[in-house]
């Protein structure tokens, strides 16, 4: 058995963040923190949540600004990367949460980063899931990666508000394909074309390969090897790159492998952090 409690905070910069803690009966905080990717919410984590509940591990899983039913900004500064590492350090603070394992899948993973080489000292573990240091690959010349930026910027300025902002359905047994007219219609009811372009535009910026030689914590980086949007090789140079940290390969793994392969994913989490 385990508790849900639904939660809001206000940040400094006036953004409403939404989250959720299930907690498990053994324990008074949550062990795991979880981030999801682009265009998604917590809800992107039901499976693998389920999985953790069951082996006693409490969670606290959270919409990122810009998804769910947090805050939509309207400026792409709001979506800069070190506001959403601020976000997490926030709601930690808020419940009194002094170290944590961290997890996060895509774009979620790209913040737990950066949250790993600003504030080392309050994570246990780090889990990065179908992660990147680097723009996508075939925006690798630098006229298609400016003009990709601009044209984000440019389209996120006409793009309506959300219009069924919340939590998508995540149907089970749907595999997730990397490229999909059903991810992208979700976008656009639940987290508006603009929420995904300005994010998305962090992405564009990213060049912290070097970087992530300074992490030292205990690290797991989980791949599909079929992962056609951030491919293998990205979380093999991360995983040269960061000393203390483990590769597992997901066989026919496609992106999504949070919701396509929730229980590796889980099994691997379990054994890694226990």
């Amino acid at each position: 058995m385990f508790k849900t409690v639904k939660k809001y905070i206000t940040t400094t910069d006036g953004i409403l963040l939404y989250y959720e803690i299930y907690l498990t009966n053994q324990a008074s905080k949550p062990q795991i923190l979880l981030l999801h990717g682009i265009g998604g919410d917590l809800d992107a984590w039901q499976y693998v949540n389920k999985i953790l509940l069951a082996n006693n591990i409490s969670v606290l899983a959270m919409d990122l600004r810009g998804h769910g039913f947090s805050t939509h900004p309207l400026t792409s500064s709001a979506y800069q990367i070190d506001n959403l590492v601020n976000d997490i350090m926030a709601i930690m603070q808020a419940e009194k949460i002094e170290k944590i394992n961290l997890i996060g899948h895509c774009y979620g993973a790209v913040v737990a980063k950066h949250f790993a080489l600003k504030f080392p000292f309050r994570l246990n573990s780090l889990v990065l899931i179908s992660s990147t240091y680097r723009p996508p690959k075939y925006l690798s010349n630098p006229i298609l990666l400016r003009l990709a930026k601009y044209l984000s910027i440019f389209f996120a300025w006409f793009s309506p508000p959300p219009i069924y902002p919340g939590h998508s359905f995540y149907p089970p047994g749907k595999i997730h394909k990397d490229y999909e007219i059903f991810g992208l219609i979700r976008t656009i009811l639940r987290n508006s074309w603009r929420s995904y372009l300005l994010t998305s535009l962090e992405i564009l910026k990213l060049n912290i390969l070097d970087k992530l030689a300074k992490i030292n914590i205990p690290t797991l980086i989980i791949v599909g090897n079929k992962d056609s949007i951030f491919p293998l090789e990205i979380s093999q140079d991360i995983n040269k790159k960061i000393s203390n940290s483990k590769l597992i390969i997901i066989p026919d793994g496609l992106h999504n492998v949070v919701l396509n392969n929730s229980n590796e994913v889980a099994e691997e989490i379990l054994k890694f952090i226990k």
